[in-house]
């Protein structure tokens, strides 16, 4: 079960049969317009191509072929005490998030002309002045979006290494460290009341303990689930408590509040494809030519002047279908760039690159974090696509210059880094 929660083919698999059958079945009680045959077309062309780029380089990068065979970086192995420093610094970046969050309030409640208390306790408000567009003029909110930006780009590397932690820990002090992160990045999550952000990084944690259960095989099957058990409560009470702030589920015209809270899960997973079909629907589209899928990267090369200036923003347009619905799952953005023919390409170039990550991911610690962003970007492509945050980037080039180690097979593990002292994590023997 562990090796399917971590294979690239399965989760991708899974992902669009879920959203298609979803979409499908609104389409059939006539709650989404009729089905576009475009969608039926892109959503064909986007499995197929991702199902064959996997295939294909997996036997490609077989052992057998020595030559696609690159020698790993140089690192350092991952001892017990390297994991706790690195578990301090991602814990500092995240109150320091925390910080610039309640910061960014302040801007807001100064732009707004309301007190910092009185943005806070209404939440619907504080919602939409935390969504409104960020101007040149909105200096401090700039900086401050800049500033999350990175540190939570840190704290996400952190979640990672919980999974670490988690898997060859032991004692109940792992999960205290658990917990503290957890509820450092529940905070940052309450602060911008939203669910994206936090989702992802209880998704780093669970796919690391996952991944490293697969390699390793340490703990029972059954067994290995137990650690889970935090991060899923976790989860589960900011799902309910952004329910109670904003009301989400009263917007989709549900009277039961439980009826209408799943109808917005459902919606969640449905809606995407049905926005997409809409998009698909409309006129003759401009292809951008990668402004979509390398927004960050383009946006910088505008600031520079190395480019015409950015149209697209990360908040796209909003359609009744009936209900409102903003996102258009991964193959809007691939589409707006290269048409139908993207969607041979882009969804190859994914599943090549995830067959080869697959294996290096157990050596070295910055490949297994581009595993399991990819990893997240699959899981998240059924509903949006997750690169245009300059997040993303910091966790992968933080990791790369910082987190350079080697994760260490179980024989090579030396007794005084495993063990140093009863205040240092161990791992098991």
């Amino acid at each position: 079960m562990t090796q399917c929660a971590t294979h690239p083919l399965f989760l991708f698999l899974a992902v669009w049969g879920t959203a298609t059958a979803f979409y499908l079945g609104g389409v059939r009680t006539h709650l989404f317009a009729g089905d576009v045959p475009g969608v039926t077309w892109a959503v064909f062309l986007n499995v197929t191509a991702f199902s064959l780029g996997y295939l294909t380089w997996s036997v490609l990068a077989c052992p057998r072929t020595p030559w696609l065979e690159a020698p790993y970086p140089p690192g350092i192995p991952l001892t017990a005490r390297r994991l706790r420093i690195s578990l301090l610094i991602c814990l500092a970046s995240g109150l320091l998030a925390i910080g610039f969050c309640i910061l960014r309030l302040a801007f807001l409640s100064q732009r707004c002309q309301f007190g910092l208390s009185y943005l806070i306790t209404h939440p619907i408000l504080c919602r939409q002045a935390l969504i409104e567009v960020v101007t040149p003029d909105m200096y401090g909110i700039r900086l401050c979006f800049i500033a999350i930006t990175l540190t939570s780009g840190i704290l996400s590397a952190g979640f990672v290494l919980l999974g670490v932690l988690l898997y060859f820990g032991h004692g109940l002090r792992r999960y205290g460290v658990v917990v503290l992160l957890v509820l450092v990045s529940l905070s940052i999550a309450l602060l911008s009341l939203g669910r994206q952000e936090f989702t992802i990084n209880i998704l780093f944690l669970v796919l690391s303990y996952l991944f490293l259960h697969h390699v390793y095989r340490r703990r029972r099957p059954w067994a290995a689930l137990r650690p889970l058990v935090v991060p899923a409560v976790a989860l589960a009470v900011l799902f309910v408590a952004i329910e109670v702030l904003l009301h989400k589920s009263q917007v989709f015209g549900r009277q039961g509040r439980l009826e209408g809270f799943l109808f917005s899960l459902y919606w969640y997973i449905a809606s995407p494809m049905a926005a997409f079909a809409q998009y698909l629907h409309r006129a003759e589209h401009t292809l951008t030519l990668g402004q979509s899928l390398f927004f960050p990267i383009y946006k910088w090369l505008a600031r520079a002047h190395l480019v015409p200036e950015v149209t697209k923003t990360v908040l796209t347009d909003w359609l009744f279908i009936p209900y409102p619905a903003n996102v258009y799952t991964y193959l809007r953005d691939i589409h707006e760039d290269f048409g139908f023919a993207g969607l041979i390409v882009v969804p190859h170039v994914l599943g090549a690159f995830a067959a080869v990550l697959r294996r290096r991911a157990e050596e070295f610690f910055p490949y297994l974090n581009l595993y399991l962003a990819l990893l997240i970007l699959l899981i998240f492509s059924a509903y949006n696509y997750l690169l245009v945050s300059n997040q993303f980037y910091v966790q992968a080039v933080f990791v790369l210059l910082f987190f350079r180690f080697r994760l260490p097979g179980l024989d090579q593990l030396q007794a005084h880094d495993s063990v140093p002292s009863h205040r240092s994590y161990r791992y098991s023997q």
